[in-house]
């Protein structure tokens, strides 16, 4: 059922949050994927993109160049070898990248077609076993935990230690570590407000009748009030109550 009332009254909606939102999750997919080839695989096909990863890897290994003048002025003129002291593990970590990019785009060509709705093209992926396995004091996190807290967490602390040995690696897993919690956050953030928005149209379906035919407090109806002037007539509110409600459209599909 569809509630005209809800839809008009209670549901509210905020363009600029929406955008922020939708900007936030498309711009910080970038740091996600510098970090979960590494430790999910069998991505949707809309979801794993080979060009963005092939765009960073450029991006990233032409970023150290723009360093070496600064360390030249440091270490009195001497670039090569105080180069490959501070970013030899970055290059190591971009060779990893790559090999894990090309594996991860190898495996979604073995998947099942989207086409025969064998599989969902915007899969984020599967969860590594050791984080489905891992225990704190006891218990197993959940995947909303797992995907807001430990697998960044994980980044985060390799990223802070190589931060600490002076590693510009390390700041940039801490950073995309952050960026990577975050966007999973603001992805169940907007799955929570849906379901609210469901649950909250449910109970206006099903205490629509009390509160506006039958004129019941909002205490005998799960909080929910009617506003607006109602009918004095009792028919008259039971039609008006029968408009509000309409059944959604179905489509079949062959």
């Amino acid at each position: 059922m569809k509630n005209m009332y809800y839809r008009t009254v209670f549901k509210r909606t905020n363009t600029i949050k929406e955008l922020f939102l939708s900007f936030f999750l498309a711009f910080f997919s970038w740091p996600r994927l510098l970090l979960e080839v590494f430790i999910r695989k069998n991505f949707g096909e809309r979801y794993f993109s080979f060009s963005g990863a092939v765009m960073l890897l450029i991006i990233l290994a032409f970023l150290p160049l723009f360093f070496i003048d600064a360390l030249g002025r440091r270490h009195g003129g001497s670039t090569l070898m105080p180069f490959i002291g501070m970013f030899l593990t970055w290059y190591v970590y971009l060779a990893g990248f790559w090999y894990m990019s090309v594996l991860r785009r190898n495996e979604i060509r073995r998947l099942p077609s989207v086409f025969d709705f064998a599989r969902f093209s915007k899969s984020t992926g599967t969860i590594h076993p050791r984080f489905l396995s891992y225990t704190f004091r006891g218990n197993h996190f959940t995947i909303r935990g797992i995907e807001t807290r430990l697998e960044p967490g994980f980044f985060f602390l390799i990223g802070s230690l190589l931060w600490a040995l002076q590693q510009p690696l390390g700041a940039l897993l801490t950073v995309c570590s952050v960026f990577y919690a975050l966007s999973y956050r603001a992805a169940y953030y907007q799955g929570d407000q849906f379901i609210m928005d469901k649950i909250d149209e449910m109970i206006c379906n099903e205490e629509l009748t009390k509160s506006l035919v039958e004129g019941r407090d909002s205490s005998e109806t799960r909080g929910f009030n009617f506003y607006g002037r109602r009918p004095v007539d009792p028919d008259s509110r039971q039609r008006i109550a029968d408009l509000v409600m309409q059944k959604e459209e179905m489509v079949e599909a062959f």
